[in-house]
């Protein structure tokens, strides 16, 4: 327990030194990832496909930013461009993305079926969503069936994209060691999770001490810790799934400060 106790905590530090090292570089190609998200996702009809297909893609791009900060380099948004240029990348990632897609869209009919009694309850008044019938009518019992079903995707998608690129795997079993590999190291994984919830809440906290400035820190303290968390999901799957890289070591042939290679990554 100790070790994963320690192994956890270091994946937390190394999180850290990666915004500590390039602060804006790399905290700008979170919200880069972060921004076109919610700009395809709010698109009508196809924004959710569009999102989930942009899913994969943000991964590697916010993955190998870590790891060229980590490496000592300045992050680069070539890598976006070079993944798209390697159709060994790029069609197991979109297919990733439909997968997730499917998966998100089943997951949501199964939780309006499930709560549709109390979602029926919820009020829009003049002033805005009644809060109240929120609260009283909140469909506990679909939403805990919903979150179970996520999961899994979660699990199954968490590594993919970049065992896909970084490591050269097939979707199927990118999936399944992305799964497998995350329940394997799952105490290690929630030791960082923790110490992230608690840099988010003592972030929170100290902020809000200044309750005129909360409303500009606010997206700055979002930005921060999204980018803490995006790095962290490098340095796990650094560690994770070192033993299946085809090679033993870690690409680097996206030299940081060139354009990237025509077919490599």
């Amino acid at each position: 327990m100790s070790s994963a106790f320690s192994l956890g905590f270091s994946w937390f530090k190394d999180s850290c030194r990666t915004l500590k090292l390039q602060p804006l570089a790399y905290t700008g190609i979170v919200v880069f990832s972060l921004l076109m998200s919610g700009l395809l996702s709010s698109l009508p009809l196809i924004g959710t496909l569009l999102a989930s297909l942009w899913m994969p893609f943000a991964s590697v791009l916010t993955g190998f930013a870590a790891r060229d900060v980590l490496a000592g380099r300045t992050p680069v948004y070539f890598t976006l461009i070079a993944i798209f240029r390697d159709k060994a990348s790029r069609w197991p990632l979109l297919a990733v993305g439909i997968l997730a897609s499917i998966w998100m869209e089943l997951d949501m009919l199964v939780f309006q079926m499930m709560g549709q009694a109390d979602l029926a309850q919820w009020k829009i008044t003049a002033e805005g969503i009644d809060v109240e019938s929120i609260a009283a009518h909140f469909p506990v019992g679909a939403f805990l069936t919903a979150f179970a079903l996520y999961l899994p995707l979660l699990l199954m998608t968490l590594f993919a994209p970049l065992l896909i690129v970084q490591n050269r795997q097939s979707v199927i079993k990118s999936l399944f060691y992305s799964f497998f590999g995350t329940l394997r190291s799952l105490v290690p994984c929630l030791v960082w999770l923790a110490f992230v919830i608690f840099l988010t809440i003592e972030s929170i906290s100290i902020a809000a001490g200044g309750l005129m400035f909360f409303t500009f820190m606010a997206p700055i303290l979002i930005a921060l810790i999204s980018a803490v968390c995006q790095a962290g999901i490098w340095v796990m799957f650094r560690d994770i799934f070192a033993s299946s890289r085809p090679d033993g070591e870690m690409p680097t042939d996206l030299d940081s400060d060139q354009a990237p290679p025509a077919n490599g990554i």
